[in-house]
């Protein structure tokens, strides 16, 4: 049986500073054996990942991924051992393929346009993410159900809090890939994310990318929240 995540960020995103270590620590201590770590627009993350774990000799396996935010919103490129710099999307979807590597659609109602022609050219939809509405991830659902693509559950956590959002489970077949493909998948935990967690990402966005436009309208938005006392509420 595999146990592990899919769709999660590191210190090596923009809006995290998760820690290779505590992933690990995290990993370890839940009896996870794989892990897909999708860092914004980069798969150097999941190489030192992938890299730490082999110098420690864990018996948990990694593949190499990045959340690209493409012309037509962020892909998950599954598998691929080169960057891709090319976000136009035939050609982003061309270079994936290239690099046999394997499609995700993450959040599909958050941040994209085109959604039906991303739908169709994908390998797998992310039918619950743990910083998502429960009725845009019920219209995702429906969408994999349209387009008979097999589904996934992600925590999407950029803290070491939210990594226990979105624990999976799917029978093992040859190897990873096509266990990932062809097996069903159950999720073993499904959370929600607080609203605060979500403003701590974008507070360190706005840090990391020196944002102060950014920084006071979060700031804004955090002490309405609070005075509403939306802030400690789950997505």
């Amino acid at each position: 049986m595999y146990r592990g995540l899919i769709h999660f960020h590191s210190c090596y995103s923009y809006d995290s500073i998760l820690s290779i270590k505590n992933i690990v620590s995290f990993a370890i201590e839940n009896d996870l054996n794989f892990l897909i770590l999708t860092d914004h627009d980069n798969i150097n993350g999941s190489k030192v990942l992938k890299n730490y774990i082999e110098e420690k000799k864990l018996e948990i396996e990694v593949l190499i991924a990045s959340e690209y935010n493409t012309e037509y919103g962020d892909i998950i490129a599954l598998n691929i051992k080169e960057e891709i710099k090319d976000m136009q999307f035939e050609s982003f979807i061309k270079e994936v393929k290239r690099q046999n590597g394997v499609l995700l659609f993450p959040h599909p109602y958050k941040g994209h346009k085109n959604i039906k022609v991303i739908a169709s050219n994908v390998d797998m939809i992310e039918a619950f993410n743990a910083r998502i509405d429960d009725i845009n991830n019920d219209k995702a659902l429906i969408l994999a159900k349209e387009y008979n693509k097999p589904i996934y559950y992600a925590t999407d956590a950029h803290n070491f809090k939210s990594l226990k959002n979105a624990i999976i489970e799917f029978k093992k077949q040859d190897n990873l890939i096509n266990s990932l493909l062809n097996s069903k998948i159950f999720a073993k935990s499904q959370d929600k994310s607080y609203l605060w967690e979500i403003y701590l990402s974008q507070y360190i966005k706005s840090f990391k990318q020196r944002n102060i436009k950014l920084f006071l309208f979060l700031f804004l938005r955090s002490i309405k929240n609070f005075v509403n006392l939306k802030l400690f509420r789950k997505i």
